[in-house]
């Protein structure tokens, strides 16, 4: 790639990284390109230069927003390590890393933010079910995790931690996560093919 390209993706992000915070700042409802060229105090032929719509904004900050929670979580997966400690890693480094976005993006479950938060959601289970599916994969080869599609039975997974755990979407309160999370074992249990109490460090959960 020329210096030139490069300067361009990184300039990109750069924009795309002050147009998330933007959108959680004002909802994406209520932000305008007019309103987000103020905001970042450039001219609009500069922003044109990058995107010319307020959905091409969107679709940039939240392709990198997930690309960086992608970078956060893949270092978790050890190659030399079993499936079981893999897995494992994963399901806790993408609840702290849920968590940490929750207290980071406190807007995000507003409605002027509905739209927004489905591109969102939907970025990081796209982006996140692969290394899922990697370690599902690994975790059929030692055979203890049976599954025919496991980069379907991965977006389910992220699918329902992603939606089904908000408790700003369904108000869900903290003396009823105990039992969900219980479900959510057996769920994971049943998905996976694998013995009763594989997942049963999710009674650490909070």
């Amino acid at each position: 790639m020329s210096r030139s390209n490069i300067h361009y993706e990184e300039k990109r992000d750069e924009l795309a990284r002050q147009v998330f915070d933007i959108f959680m700042k004002n909802g994406y409802e209520n932000t305008t390109l007019s309103l987000i060229v103020k905001e970042l105090k450039i001219s609009k032929g500069a922003l044109y230069h990058y995107f010319t719509t307020k959905e091409q904004c969107a679709d940039a900050a939240v392709v990198l927003c997930s690309k960086e929670c992608y970078r956060k979580v893949a270092c978790q997966i050890d190659d030399n390590m079993p499936a079981e400690v893999n897995f494992k890693s994963l399901i806790l480094s993408c609840s702290a890393l849920f968590q940490d976005n929750e207290k980071s993006m406190e807007n995000i479950n507003t409605s002027s933010n509905t739209i927004f938060h489905q591109k969102l959601m939907a970025a990081l289970v796209k982006s996140l079910a692969p290394l899922y599916a990697k370690v599902i994969t690994q975790g059929i080869h030692e055979k203890i995790f049976e599954a025919e599609c496991p980069l379907e039975t991965a977006q389910m997974i992220l699918t329902l931690t992603n939606f089904y755990f908000d408790e700003d979407i369904f108000g869900w309160g903290p003396e009823e996560m105990p039992v969900k999370l219980k479900a959510f074992e057996g769920f994971l249990t049943n998905a996976l093919k694998t013995k009763p109490g594989f997942f049963s460090f999710f009674n650490n959960f909070e």
